[in-house]
């Protein structure tokens, strides 16, 4: 008798269980993707329109070539600069070859004093003997041109390798005659190397970016195909080190804005190096103090840009970090959701911001 009714008795029991517990939109069940915390702090809100000097957005991506930059599109990046008071973008998508030609003539040439292109590098055939003769020549071409710079990706050091699977360090004699080449030229060149620290940790419970990386699972470098973050910076030292006539902003803030300490001491050591804060306000901000000391120390070696596409609400949450002290604010409209930490602003005096915001870029792009 027992067998014959436990079926019914173990049916009976689950129809007995509380139905939450069964739900899967339990609360309790919550994945941590799905998770998206609103503070409940009463904080100041200051919103700034435009920022108190026109500002040259030093690091951007407005991409190249005619077919892209169409009248319209050009355009519409003007009217969100007018709108924020960005006086200037520097464009780092310009390329080489006839593209550089379109991009500059797209922008540049088309609104003069409100566009500045830099030159790419072509990796391909790194294994050639005459790789990097071509590449310099192809470079000067480039400058030639018009070209206010030259812009090297992340992809260098992580991406670009030899036919033998070697990665192309970020040090390589290889690029000792490009180096070179922009000093001689006194063109200045913004380079990305590695990225936030959180991306080259493993992606478990204590990374501080799972919610990024998961949506992004490319941009972790975590694992033996990848070098260590260290290793890609102190790469990038030995070649600030090695060429003091080129100057070299090191970009996302020194490629470490975690670490604003280390930065300060890289700038000590390398009179050549410069950073700037496009897409680290959201580590920049969560350390003010140390941040806004950093600023008054430093007020000749840092820039204003943002490493997004013109868009006036992204440029007034810069604004905000860096004129106002408002406190605990979200960030993430200034280029995309990097951690559910807030930030605070650092309000910087005058005379400060107007280094941070032109004259600092204005020297190093040699227009005055």
């Amino acid at each position: 008798m027992r067998n014959h009714f436990l079926p019914a008795l173990l049916l009976a029991a689950c129809a007995a269980t509380p139905v939450a517990a069964q739900n899967k939109d339990d609360i309790k069940e919550l994945k941590l993707r799905d998770w998206e915390p609103k503070s409940m702090m009463v904080t100041k809100t200051t919103v700034v329109e435009r920022p108190q000097y026109p500002a040259i957005d030093i690091h951007n991506h407005l991409g190249g070539g005619k077919e892209f930059l169409t009248a319209e599109r050009v355009k519409r990046y003007l009217a969100d600069m007018d709108e924020a008071g960005v006086r200037s973008v520097v464009n780092l998508d310009g390329g080489w070859g006839d593209r550089i030609k379109e991009t500059i003539k797209a922008l540049d040439e088309a609104h003069p004093g409100r566009f500045y292109t830099f030159a790419n590098i072509n990796f391909e055939g790194i294994d050639d003997d005459d790789w990097s003769e071509k590449q310099t020549k192809e470079l000067e071409k480039s400058f030639e041109a018009g070209a206010c710079g030259l812009k090297f990706y992340k992809q260098f050091g992580l991406r670009h390798r030899y036919k033998n699977g070697k990665l192309m360090p970020v040090d390589d004699p290889k690029l000792d005659p490009i180096w070179k080449a922009c000093a001689k030229h006194k063109k200045p060149v913004i380079i990305h190397i590695a990225d936030p620290a959180a991306f080259f940790t493993p992606l478990d419970r204590y990374n501080e970016r799972w919610h990024e990386l998961n949506a992004h699972p490319d941009w972790l470098f975590y694992g033996d195909k990848f070098p260590k973050r260290e290793e890609l910076l102190d790469q990038l030292m030995s070649v600030i080190a090695k060429h003091p006539k080129t100057k070299f902003v090191s970009t996302h803030f020194g490629n470490n804005a975690e670490d604003v300490g280390q930065v300060a001491k890289w700038l000590d050591k390398y009179p050549n190096m410069y950073v700037d804060i496009d897409a680290r306000i959201s580590e920049l901000g969560r350390q003010p103090y140390t941040t806004r000391k950093f600023f008054l120390k430093y007020p000749d070696r840092v820039m204003f840009g943002t490493d997004t596409t013109p868009r006036a609400e992204a440029y007034r949450v810069y604004y905000r970090f860096l004129e106002t002290d408002d406190e605990y604010f979200d960030c993430a409209a200034s280029h995309h959701r990097q951690g559910f930490w807030m930030i605070y602003g650092i309000y910087l005096p005058k005379e400060v911001l107007e280094k941070v915001y032109v004259k600092n870029a204005e020297k190093l792009l040699g227009l005055k």
